[in-house]
């Protein structure tokens, strides 16, 4: 894998690139083509907003950066290759452009600033939009969100919502801002904190509460665990408040560069409209978690 300037690994591919899957080497299958299974449902992040470019010229190439430490968005295999969401997102956006791209890792606390120097052109690693960042960053559409979610054991009939909640014990992670939303807007809800989510998770299994509310993701790769041991299950809809949750992922450009701005807003609305938005989804999160 070739080196760059600060001495990270990166890869590039040109507009005549196939377009791979997980792995960086052409080691990986495309990405499938598979639909949904019935009982999983694929959420709409991108398109629709209004003000956003649909067509125009685009960039001849952009220098993604990221972090390799945010499992299952960017990570590295067992051979050191970069994996993840976000590694195979950047490539979809290039393909969808037409656009040659690299994507180069460096330290998460250099990512933004990289950017609004100039030295690359943009962050797909989950960077926050924090009051300091957007003095300096644009950020495109959402293209991922984390709800919170309730799960129950699989023979519960309950419908979690505000007022069917009464009295129900509902574990949650103590000081998390789960355990906040519970208490603000289930307020019949008995909370029942846990210093952490392994201790949350075992008093569902072991029947101590009524249900657990926590970060729909997370419970999704936990529930298809030997731990679950096929005990639980989602239960009702996804609780969406950037008040209290993450606002969702997006890709941050250098404050100004309406250009690279519109590119990768153009490119996420092309993959949600092409449903290949939809197929990473599956790839990552084939049991879903919304």
């Amino acid at each position: 894998m070739a080196q760059n300037a600060y001495g990270t690994d990166t890869w590039a591919i040109s507009q005549s690139s196939p377009l791979l899957g997980a792995g960086n080497d052409g080691s990986e299958n495309a990405v499938n083509s598979q639909k949904a299974p019935s009982s999983v449902t694929i959420p709409l992040f991108s398109g629709g907003q209004s003000g956003l470019a649909t067509t125009g010229k685009v960039p001849e190439r952009i220098r993604f950066i990221a972090a390799d430490d945010f499992p299952p968005f960017i990570f590295r295999d067992s051979e050191e290759r970069l994996m993840g969401y976000n590694v195979d997102l950047a490539r979809e956006i290039c393909q969808s452009l037409k656009a040659a791209c690299s994507l180069k890792i460096l330290p998460f606390n250099h990512l933004a600033n990289t950017v609004a120097n100039g030295e690359a052109d943009a962050v797909i690693a989950g960077v926050s939009m924090t009051p300091a960042n957007l003095e300096k960053l644009s950020f495109s559409q959402i293209y991922m969100r984390f709800p919170g979610r309730f799960v129950t054991s699989k023979r519960s009939t309950l419908e979690p919502l505000p007022e069917t909640m009464g009295g129900k014990r509902v574990a949650v992670v103590q000081g998390s801002r789960h355990e906040a939303f519970l208490e603000r807007f289930f307020t019949d809800a008995v909370a029942v904190p846990f210093e952490n989510e392994e201790l949350a998770r075992n008093a569902l299994v072991s029947s101590e509460v009524d249900a657990l509310f926590g970060d729909g993701m997370r419970l999704s790769f936990w529930l298809d665990t030997q731990k679950a041991n096929g005990c639980c299950k989602f239960a009702g809809g996804p609780w969406l408040d950037p008040s209290y949750f993450s606002g969702g992922l997006a890709i941050a450009t250098k404050a100004g560069n309406i250009k690279m701005l519109n590119a990768i807003n153009l490119g996420l609305t092309r993959l949600q409209s092409n449903g290949r938005l939809g197929e990473l989804y599956l790839r990552y999160f084939p049991r879903g978690f919304f």
